[in-house]
């Protein structure tokens, strides 16, 4: 009894070549009924090739009741060749998910960061900040590798995707029965699905019997629009015309590469050889084979997608500007002093205004447009001293005689008794033209005299009638220093303020500006 219900394996397999020619039957009765109520006109052909290298196994050709052309394509599959319908990972294209989706969390986080934890990320300098932003890139790389390697997004089947290449108005698979072992088999069942999402047809040739329909073909499917006519022949056609026409393949045989090519290969050849092809090798192959899986010709249709390269592209330009402040970053600008040579045409900087006169002093994250004069330095020659002469000659300067001799000492002139005064202050020159009503304008004040003479000096060269006084000639003036004012004096006090206004935007345009003019009132 249980012998009559065991089942036993037929020894012999189906071979590719037997499915192409059983499955010929079947196409013919199933558009019979569809479109050719005629067999004979239909034209059939086996093993295909178009010139961009794609296979079809067999083609279908004939006219339609409006004449218009009707191609359907198969892929016969048998046990030797389940490589052409077993799904594998999309190497890739995971691969590139994985680096885009790294970069792009590195690129959020980053500017999270930057945005609530500024300080942080200047404290960690350069160096922190690089291997802060390549943690988070490699956290990011590596959760969506170890996670979304089961998505069936990067499940990729061969046939598939070859039919995805071209155009035809209906594709099937043609499957020998002892492909896949059970109808349960997840690489069947994943088949199955790609197929009913593609538009597909799918059916299974048994050992013996009727070719059984799995499920039937869309003609154009969700990527009919995307596909490309294709210009099929048959193999046995390309290799007749290939050796009756030797001429034609010595016309595409490359040219011989010019003087700058050749240069270009000397330097790209070694560097390529010692570099790109062991990392390729090396770190690409093995983040590309998770499972192990080996390069082959079945892996030709898998590729990097375009879209995960421009996300990464973009990530990279959002994420650089913020890295590049927070990297070059400094508390103090410490300038060169071989560029301040040159600084504004030979401009000294410390002349140079370093505020605005109306606005605020610096604003909040500007930068100041001048130095601040540290160790200002009088250009007034100093007085020649006393000179030792060596020559003998008379000058008219005083001289000190080696010899040890000195001149007959006059006699001293009568002292005359001293009379008790009461002091008073004493009074410049320059008080004199101070001792006037009206109102002056004050330009800046010094403590010594040489410096008030020499910034007089300065603003006369740039065509300033300037004059330095003593703080004592103005009322309610200090005992000591000096300052610098700009004439005329004015009489009205309104016209005095106009006037410093005026003054002001002047001395700024000249670089010359040391801050507001005041406008003080005289006796």
């Amino acid at each position: 009894m249980a012998d009559k219900h065991s089942f036993t394996k037929p020894v012999s397999q189906l071979t590719e070549d037997e499915v192409k020619r059983r499955f010929i039957p079947f196409l013919k009765d199933f558009y019979k009924n569809r479109y050719q109520s005629d067999p004979a006109a239909i034209k059939v052909e086996l093993d295909n090739v178009s010139e961009e290298g794609w296979v079809a196994d067999g083609k279908l050709t004939f006219r339609k009741e409006d004449d218009s052309p009707f191609i359907c394509t198969y892929e016969a599959t048998s046990l030797d060749k389940i490589e052409e319908v077993k799904y594998r990972l999309n190497s890739p294209y995971f691969v590139w998910d994985s680096i885009a989706f790294g970069t792009v969390a590195a690129a959020v986080l980053y500017f999270l960061f930057y945005q609530s934890r500024l300080p942080w990320l200047i404290g960690l300098k350069g160096s922190g900040n690089l291997g802060f932003v390549l943690g988070i890139f490699i956290i990011g790389f590596f959760t969506w590798y170890f996670s979304m390697q089961n998505w069936r997004k990067y499940r990729y089947i061969f046939a598939i995707q070859q039919f995805k290449q071209y155009f035809a108005d209906e594709q099937w698979i043609a499957l020998a029965e002892d492909v896949f072992p059970a109808p349960q088999d997840p690489y069947y069942r994943e088949l199955r699905n790609q197929c009913v999402y593609n538009g597909i047809g799918l059916a299974l040739v048994p050992f013996a019997g009727n070719v059984r329909k799995i499920n039937d073909p869309s003609r154009l499917g969700i990527y009919g629009k995307d596909k490309q006519m294709a210009h099929w022949v048959t193999r046995a056609d390309w290799y007749k015309k290939i050796s009756d026409n030797v001429g034609a393949m010595a016309a595409k045989r490359p040219k011989t590469p010019d003087s700058l090519t050749v240069l270009w290969n000397k330097i790209y050849r070694p560097l390529h050889y010692l570099t790109i092809d062991p990392f390729k090798k090396y770190v690409l192959g093995g983040l590309s084979k998770p499972f192990g899986q080996s390069r082959s010709m079945y892996n030709r249709f898998m590729g990097g997608q375009r879209v995960q390269k421009w996300v990464t592209v973009l990530a990279l330009a959002f994420l650089t500007p913020f890295f590049w402040k927070v990297a070059s970053y400094r508390s103090e600008n410490i300038a060169d002093l071989k560029e301040l040579q040159n600084w504004k045409g030979g401009q000294n900087p410390e002349d140079v205004r370093g505020y605005l006169i109306d606005g605020e002093a610096i604003p909040y994250g500007g930068v100041p447009t001048g130095v601040p004069k540290q160790y200002p330095i009088s250009n007034k020659q100093e007085d020649e001293g006393p000179t030792i002469n060596l020559s003998g000659d008379d000058d008219d300067g005083p001289t000190i005689y080696m010899s040890g001799d000195e001149d007959e000492k006059p006699d001293p002139k009568p002292v005359s008794p001293k009379v008790t005064t009461p002091s008073k202050p004493v009074v410049s020159k320059d008080c004199e033209l101070l001792n006037r009503s009206g109102y002056l304008i004050q330009e800046s004040s010094y403590s010594k005299k040489e410096l008030a003479i020499d910034r007089a000096n300065i603003l006369k060269r740039q065509g300033f009638d300037a004059h330095f006084s003593p703080q004592s000639c103005l009322p309610k003036g200090l005992n000591s220093g000096y300052i610098v004012w700009l004439a005329p004096i004015q009489t009205d006090k309104e016209r005095a303020e106009i006037t410093a206004v005026n003054f002001n935007h002047k001395l700024q345009l000249i670089g010359l500006s040391k801050g507001k003019l005041l406008v003080r009132q005289l006796r």
